[in-house]
């Protein structure tokens, strides 16, 4: 059952280029051609929907997982280690020589390294990838980079976070992170290389709860005004049917910050109709996990309603745009505005202004065979 599960789990979430194949009856082999290091937060939700899977809402048992990074012939190794063995491991990594060892439960996740290593530990190298990111929001008709989302990603966190990748890389902590991003923003107001749009984050939580919208507008009172017109917001975890009156405080509460305000929103079926026009720029949908004739589904769905968004002067455009098939219908469907791997990868520095054509875009890179890294 573990293994059946497992199995189904990967098919729908460990999406190509990146492969994965069966060791043994309770492990796998993981391949990601662009990464060195795997993200144990997308494990992390294996094991917590194998914990669900298995024993419910119980405390009757509970599932860990244990990620082995390295070589082949140790990866190999490793997978041939009986049960015992392999949970010794946890009190004495020696046991599995030749690779990373990161013990990965529901919700969290916790790195299992020898006291001698060489080089900096993955501990150190996640303090060191603390940082603040931008990914690009590309014109499909222009080939430019119109704007850019901020981002920022604390130490120790469980997986880089951003906007514009999906559901594996949203915050948990929304006030934390919306603090954090606006803190960002106010430092790269007066940075020369931010000459574009910025967009930060703002959950749709934060204005529909009136402690919160309260300590967020103390927060947005730091933005000076001059600067309004470079800036937008990007507001997440919208519903399909959001409430009117929250709209209106939001349009009100943003209003007086933001040049642009957007709707990032999960469901086609969006409720597009109930907004009053140009109560917000733009509404973003960020395209589902799962295969790739889920994703275009969903997408054309979208794209077959940009005839409502046209009535209520509110842009469409899509973000989480992972594959060169996926650019290629939003282009045959006119979106104007695209955003996600398949269009910029995170930067250290903004790149609005930045004319890229399509052929140029990570797309390419994507879906190019190469020798993929083993992990």
């Amino acid at each position: 059952m573990v293994s059946k599960f497992s199995s189904a789990y990967l098919e729908t979430r460990w999406l190509w280029p990146r492969k994965f194949a069966p060791l043994t009856a309770f492990s796998f082999l993981l391949t990601d051609p662009h990464v060195d290091d795997l993200d144990p937060a997308e494990l992390s939700r294996l094991s917590d929907e194998l914990q669900t899977k298995l024993f419910g809402e119980r405390d009757a048992g509970e599932v860990s997982l244990l990620l082995f990074e390295g070589a082949i012939e140790a990866i190999t190794a490793f997978a041939a280690l009986d049960p015992a063995t392999a949970l010794r491991c946890l009190a004495d990594p020696s046991l599995a020589p030749g690779g990373r060892l990161t013990q990965i439960r529901p919700t969290d996740w916790v790195f299992i390294e020898p006291e001698a290593t060489e080089g900096p530990t993955r501990d150190a190298r996640a303090s060191e990838a603390r940082s603040e990111t931008f990914q690009g929001l590309y014109l499909l008709a222009q080939q430019t980079f119109m704007g850019d989302v901020i981002s920022v990603t604390r130490a120790g966190a469980t997986s880089r976070l951003s906007l514009t990748d999906g559901a594996a890389h949203e915050p948990r902590d929304q006030v934390e992170y919306d603090a954090d991003c606006l803190a960002a923003g106010l430092g790269m107001l007066a940075d020369p290389r931010a000459n574009g749009l910025l967009y930060l984050p703002v959950a749709y939580s934060n204005i529909l709860r009136p402690s919160r919208r309260a300590a967020y507008e103390q927060l947005m009172t730091a933005l000076p005004t001059d600067s309004r017109g470079r800036l937008g917001a990007v507001v997440y975890d919208v519903p399909r049917d959001p409430s009117f009156t929250v709209m209106g405080q939001l349009s009100k509460s943003l209003g007086q910050h933001f040049g642009k305000v957007v709707l990032r929103i999960s469901d086609p079926e969006f409720a597009i109709e109930g907004l009053p026009a140009r109560i917000v720029s733009g509404v973003s949908f960020s395209l589902p996990d799962g295969d790739s004739r889920l994703r275009l589904a969903a997408l054309r769905r979208f794209g077959a309603r940009r005839g409502l968004f046209r009535q209520k002067l509110v842009w469409a455009s899509v973000t989480n745009v992972r594959s060169r098939a996926e650019l290629g219908v939003c282009a045959r469907l006119n979106v104007p505005i695209v955003s996600g791997p398949a269009v910029g990868r995170p930067r250290s520095s903004p790149v609005a202004g930045l004319a890229r054509s399509l052929a140029d875009l990570p797309a390419t890179e994507i879906e190019t065979p190469t020798v993929p890294v083993l992990a």
